[in-house]
């Protein structure tokens, strides 16, 4: 996607070509213009380019376009005369896209110098003052604004690295502690289980009652790794809603979204809790992917009745059906005897979800999460 302040600049082409049109030219000029421009729009849109902004090639582009700028303004100077002084400006609005300040300045200097040199050497009134003047900020302030994107854009990436590293040795401890837990749950376990099966076939024909007895306790110990191993599935469920909220504010704060977070309510229950981290996983997920907000507002709430979850954005709002995001937080919701409701937010702007989770209600229909079955 390119910039669409970029786009706009392209709009001041219209001076140059009004000065190219207003004289007859050879026909050889008019393929030479038209071929020059086109070349520049190619290189344009490449400089400018969001995506590739910060790939080791993109300085490149913006190289080859500032220098192919100079290249339409000597070569067609006859044709353009000082309107295609603009293509200075182009040039530096493209060269902005670079780390190293000082070249910027440099070349920022050299532009201006050449557009104040031109403008002198050239023959013109008092009322040439008024394009010129201004076409003179905008070549001081174009190549500063395009590096001022490439910066932010850069802290954006440098974020986002950060995040994923965050991430990643989150989910490598997480499976080390699974690892651990297995091992610490099942690694003794299962030792016994295995001596014991032995003993009992070993004493199966001399000592039948023995042999019985060992494969009782073979079935209580399995009984007993098997509750293990159920309350531990419980806990992989989900790592708790503060944890949950914590997660949502790492995200939203990537995608540059404000959090106002307003937690009052009493210890959960566990089903419910887990059930409210899925919705505001979800939801806050389609918030950072389409709603395009600022501000963020997460409460949750509870009195003798109810748990209240609500989350509210300043975004563009709901538009068209109901996609299946929403369709399955409702369906977990009601699993739980709940509600959910969406509506715009405060002055019609926005989305506001509310999911409101009844007191000491039971799950109903089908589980949220696999459980192990029954021994």
């Amino acid at each position: 996607m390119v910039r669409p302040i970029a786009l706009l600049w392209l709009t001041f082409l219209i001076f140059p070509y009004a000065t190219y049109i207003s004289a007859p030219h050879p026909l050889a000029v008019h393929v030479a213009v038209w071929a020059a421009m086109a070349v520049f729009l190619v290189l344009y849109v490449l400089a400018h380019h969001v995506f590739p902004r910060l790939s080791a090639w993109h300085p490149r582009w913006a190289w080859l376009g500032w220098a192919w700028t100079w290249v339409m303004l000597i070569a067609f100077y006859p044709v353009f005369h000082l309107s295609g002084l603009g293509f200075v400006i182009y040039g530096l609005s493209m060269i902005g896209y670079q780390r190293d300040t000082r070249v910027l300045v440099a070349l920022t200097a050299f532009g201006v110098g050449t557009m104040l040199f031109a403008f002198a050497r050239t023959p013109h009134t008092p009322d040439d003052l008024l394009w010129f003047l201004p076409n003179i900020f905008i070549a001081v302030f174009s190549p500063y604004a395009s590096h001022a994107a490439y910066r932010r854009d850069a802290a954006q990436r440098r974020l986002q690295i950060v995040q994923a590293e965050k991430e990643r040795l989150a989910q490598q401890a997480e499976r080390e502690r699974i690892s651990r837990d297995l091992h610490d749950l099942l690694g003794h376990t299962l030792s016994v289980i295995a001596l014991k099966s032995e003993l009992a076939g070993k004493l199966a024909g001399r000592d039948p009652a023995r042999a019985a007895q060992e494969i009782t306790d073979v079935a209580r110990i399995s009984r007993d790794a098997l509750q293990e191993v159920r309350a531990a599935v419980r806990g992989y469920r989900g790592s708790g809603l503060t944890a949950e909220l914590a997660r949502a504010k790492i995200a939203l704060d990537t995608a540059g979204v404000t959090l106002d977070l307003d937690t009052d309510a009493p210890d959960l229950p566990p089903a419910t809790e887990y059930a409210m981290e899925l919705v505001l996983r979800e939801a806050i997920t389609n918030v950072v992917r389409h709603a395009g907000a600022s501000r963020v507002q997460v409460s949750v709430t509870g009195d003798a009745d109810a748990f209240t979850l609500r989350i509210t954005d300043d975004g563009r709002g709901m538009r068209g059906a109901e996609g299946t995001g929403l369709t399955g937080m409702r369906e977990r919701v009601r699993a739980h005897g709940g509600t959910l409701s969406c509506a715009p937010g405060e002055r019609g702007a926005g989305t506001r979800l509310t999911a409101v989770f009844p007191l000491a209600t039971a799950p109903r229909g089908v589980p949220l999460t696999p459980t192990l079955g029954s021994a």
